[in-house]
């Protein structure tokens, strides 16, 4: 049986091809490269699968290697496909978002020409499927959006530039919003609930990462010219009630042409979108792999 796992920079999440989901706490371990790849590989291997996506935040290349993964160091310089070389399954490597993209038009979106994802959790990454096959550029590190800048010499990013869409719409942007602008230190998800509940500062700091928000996705939607753009992530679901608007505001923003073709959407995977993304890309690349 298949499964996609996602490697993440809290936890491993497993989607089996039955269903089945795990999750796996690494947040403590993730430091430790040796800790860490073991217990890569044990979650991988375990339970006999016959094949295995992987997804994994960061620049990696379609060969499998990790060139640097802002949010999980430690995998900088890892080769992860000859990690599994000598294990005898077959394994297929990607960016978690890029992959990602793949899922949502895979399980949810078929009839989509040119799909864009944004997911946004404790960083923000994107990936991009045109006509059914995902874009992986031609290293394997296209769709880096998070680190396009949106804001020059603005906030420090994870990457170590400064102004990056990342550094604005992640869980840290958002906690550095309403730092910024005097509500002390708070984690993303309780700024997500003061809001909810009606706080002013907190809603306040919403609405500047809105505003970030929307000028990202104009920029996507503009470049792009995509039919569907799908919000994901551990940060989109905590604020979703509060980001109902969002599609009017992009179209907005956007000139008019390419707003008239888009639809944005929320992706329904919730923290499995990667491994369900890792899912569906071994799902199609299986027989390929074993030839």
């Amino acid at each position: 049986m298949l499964k996609g796992v996602d490697i993440g920079g809290s936890f491993i999440k497993v989607l089996w091809e039955d269903q089945r989901k795990e999750k796996h706490f690494i947040r403590d371990i993730k430091s430790d490269r040796e800790k860490l790849l073991k217990k890569i590989k044990e979650v991988v291997l375990e339970g006999r699968p016959s094949g295995v996506g992987i997804a994994v935040a960061g620049f990696t290349s379609s060969g499998g290697k990790v060139f640097k993964s802002p949010n999980i160091p430690v995998l900088d310089g890892i080769d992860l496909a000859q990690l599994f070389s000598s294990e005898g399954i077959p394994v297929a490597i990607g960016n978690d978002v890029s992959l990602g993209a793949f899922g949502e038009w895979f399980f949810d979106h078929r009839q989509s020409e040119v799909l864009v994802l944004v997911a946004i959790g404790t960083g923000l990454g994107g990936g991009l499927v045109v006509e059914g096959r995902p874009f992986f550029g031609v290293c394997g590190s296209a769709m880096e959006i998070g680190h396009h800048i949106i804001s020059k010499d603005g906030y420090p990013c994870n990457c170590g530039r400064r102004g990056c869409w990342e550094a604005y719409c992640s869980s840290y942007g958002l906690e550095r919003i309403y730092r910024d602008l005097g509500g002390g230190e708070l984690r993303d998800y309780r700024i997500a609930e003061k809001a909810l509940e009606g706080d002013e500062l907190a809603l306040r700091a919403v609405e500047r990462f809105k505003d970030f928000l929307i000028t990202g996705l104009m920029n996507m939607v503009h470049i792009f010219n995509p039919d569907t753009v799908v919000l994901g992530g551990g940060v989109i679901e905590n604020l979703k009630p509060l980001l109902r608007d969002i599609e009017e505001r992009v179209k907005e923003v956007s000139v008019s042409l390419p707003a008239s073709c888009v639809s944005v959407k929320f992706s329904s995977a919730g923290e499995f979108l990667g491994s369900r993304g890792a899912l569906a890309f071994i799902k199609t690349r299986i027989t390929d792999i074993k030839s």
